[in-house]
């Protein structure tokens, strides 16, 4: 009789079929208006959204509300990944995606993080530098930073156990991840929007077998355990 275990690092009723969810914050100098600041957040929100791996918060102005709160009981003082982070959980936001604005001799620099809230860690980093001469600049910049954020590989594992002596081929939605090694754990590190049914084969042996599981919605850098 074949066996199923899914394991993940947090709880899986929130896990089945949940979008990651994101928030998105712009800090800046104050020689930066508040409109421009405004368009490169919108704008963010927007092309994240669109590759529908993605959702943003809808509590968005309290997010922010949120972080300037902290910013005045800092006196001022700019709020650290770890407050965000802190934040970021208290909104139910799996990924915070931050963009620091500066003037300097007529050109704005960009620079834009996106971090796991959970594991406090940056997951990737992008900049634009600009002199943002006119809205349409506004927009191809922000779009810029959000699709170099996107296209950086992010991962969750996917760890198989394969009880059987014989190895397994191993396939998401019909693209070949890697062979799991018999009788011993193949972990692989698959990009979080490679979902779906994952099949399990055999490529030589004397027993064919072909095994198939659902792997749902997962997030970043999860653990997605199954035996066969």
């Amino acid at each position: 009789m074949k066996k199923y275990i899914l394991t993940v690092l947090l709880l899986l009723p929130c896990l089945l079929f949940a979008q990651t969810k994101v928030a998105i914050y712009v800090t800046s100098t104050d020689k930066v208006p508040k409109e421009t600041k405004k368009v490169v957040g919108s704008e963010l929100v927007s092309s994240f959204v669109a590759t529908e791996q993605y959702s943003a918060i809808e509590r968005t102005t309290e997010f922010l509300s949120g972080i300037t709160t902290e910013q005045q009981y800092q006196r001022g003082g700019s709020v650290d990944d770890s407050q965000i982070c802190e934040l970021g959980r208290q909104f139910g936001v799996d990924l915070v995606c931050v963009a620091d604005m500066t003037v300097y001799n007529g050109q704005y620099y960009i620079q834009a993080r996106l971090i796991d809230v959970e594991k406090a860690i940056v997951l990737a980093t992008a900049r634009e530098i600009s002199a943002l001469e006119d809205l349409n600049a506004v927009i191809k910049v922000a779009n810029n930073l959000s699709q170099k954020l996107i296209a950086t590989e992010v991962t969750y594992t996917l760890s198989i156990e394969n009880t059987h002596i014989g190895a397994l081929d191993i396939y998401i939605a019909g693209e070949y991840v890697g062979q799991a090694a018999g009788k011993g754990i193949t972990t692989f590190k698959v990009p979080i929007h490679r979902i779906g049914k994952l099949t399990a084969r055999t490529s030589k042996g004397i027993f064919k077998r072909n095994e198939e599981f659902s792997i749902p919605k997962v997030k970043a850098l999860e653990v997605v355990n199954v035996t066969f």
